[in-house]
């Protein structure tokens, strides 16, 4: 692309956007708190020294995401959500501030705590994405309480379960994972194994299981890459991680490159005006890829009303 075409590209804006029938302005990954219980092999988190931290200043961060321009869904997420105390609380204040919101959790919950939340968005839940951990759960336990996860879901919601599909495991999420959750109507989604945000060695075989699959998060590849493509992500999407410092993505999270920190969510951050040119040789945000929101990619026909 030339200067003067990328230059005329950052100028128009991103197309117009709905949610739950709502127009929305964008998303936000918030990585609220860091604490779980579980200690799976695989995750990225498990090196930490500290895994207790919880939210404490609801307040500032509701006022926070009062100031953000517009309506935007809210995907929470950290550790394990469901840890956070007042986790309710703060939805009710997200729905009553006109957010929406999505969440992603290992749906370890006990039915009266998923129930309580449920309640707390209902109306305004959008996505709920299950995490599977065969080292900690079975496919079995978690289609009853999808059931009860359907009954909230407004027009344009939608359920899904994700696995860390590791090779150890691939094949079985292949052979009997993933069709067992067809079988009840689940959307199953897997996401290829990454360590310090680089995909890690896969065989030829287990690379045609994870495309299979429909490789990461059903984008269709199992390691997207769109480096020199404008994205509009620290424009119409960002992440918020458990210490509060906003970052345009998460494989800008890990560099220091210009336009990657958009600041401090608690003391402000600076949106981008416009999109940028991506200078990462991997994409881990599917919100980006899934919606419209990188040049060149359309939005799958699963995702075109921003329904993953």
């Amino acid at each position: 692309m030339s200067f003067d075409a990328m230059r005329a590209a950052q100028k128009r804006p991103l197309p117009p956007l709905t949610l739950l029938g709502r127009p929305v302005t964008g998303v936000v990954s918030w990585n609220m708190n860091d604490t779980c219980n579980y200690r799976c092999t695989y995750c990225t988190q498990r090196f930490m020294p500290e895994r207790t931290y919880r939210l404490k200043e609801f307040q500032a961060y509701l006022d926070a995401f009062a100031k953000l321009p517009g309506t935007w869904e809210i995907k929470l997420s950290g550790g394990e959500p469901f840890l956070q105390p007042g986790l309710d609380e703060l939805v009710e204040g997200l729905v009553a501030r006109g957010h929406l919101v999505s969440i992603q959790t290992n749906f370890s919950a006990s039915p009266e705590r998923l129930l309580s939340f449920l309640e707390a968005a209902r109306g305004a839940l959008h996505v709920f994405a299950a995490s599977l951990h065969l080292e900690y759960d079975a496919p079995e336990s978690f289609v009853e309480k999808a059931a009860v996860v359907r009954e909230f879901l407004t027009e344009g919601g939608s359920f899904c379960v994700t696995s860390v599909a590791t090779p150890a495991r691939l094949q079985h999420l292949h052979d009997e994972v993933a069709p067992f959750f067809a079988q009840h109507g689940i959307t199953f989604k897997v996401q290829p194994e990454k360590v310090h945000g680089v995909l890690r060695d896969y065989s030829d075989e287990q690379l045609g299981m994870l495309r299979a699959l429909g490789g990461h998060n059903q984008t269709g590849q199992v390691a997207p890459n769109f480096r020199g493509r404008l994205c509009y992500a620290g424009a119409n999407y960002f992440i918020i991680k458990s210490s509060g410092e906003a970052y345009r993505c998460y494989p800008a999270s890990r560099g220091t490159g210009p336009h990657n920190r958009l600041g401090s969510f608690l003391d402000g951050i600076a949106l981008l005006q416009e999109p940028r040119v991506c200078p990462f040789d991997h994409c881990g945000c599917t919100v980006p890829i899934q919606r419209g929101m990188i040049q060149g990619v359309s939005p799958s026909a699963e995702s075109k009303m921003w329904g993953e």
